[in-house]
């Protein structure tokens, strides 16, 4: 089992098995640049990597992107829930509409409406 951790100095060595290792946990390193691990690949002796590592490192910024737009979305999808709930509780009160009535209004998705609902359970 090999333990990928952003702190990792990839200058130290380990005490077993540092042949093995360390080019591992380089060429699977996401914080590490192309260049810097081409460069400690080299010289672990390894030459002909330069078309793996690229595309570990492309693949490895997919991933990094890829779960940051899903993070966004998310954050984005909350964010407008909680508007909508804001809204909602103001129509309600300061209006004095019914929940229904507020939801109607907003012209809330049926699919919102059932998770904004929730909130108003007593």
């Amino acid at each position: 089992m090999i333990y990928l951790d952003k702190e990792h100095d990839t200058n130290k060595k380990y005490q077993e098995y540092d042949e093995v290792l360390t080019p591992l946990v380089v060429f699977l390193n996401n914080i590490l640049d192309y260049q810097g691990k081409i460069r400690i690949m080299k010289e672990y002796g390894f030459k002909e990597i330069e078309k793996e590592v690229r595309e570990v490192c492309d693949y490895a910024n997919i991933l990094e992107k890829e779960y940051l737009n899903k993070g966004i979305g998310i954050g984005v999808e909350k964010g407008t829930q909680k508007k909508n709930i804001e809204h909602v509780r103001k129509l309600m009160t300061k209006l004095k509409m019914t929940f229904k009535e507020a939801i109607q209004f907003l012209d809330i998705p049926e699919d919102e409406v059932k998770e904004i609902e929730k909130y108003f359970k007593l």
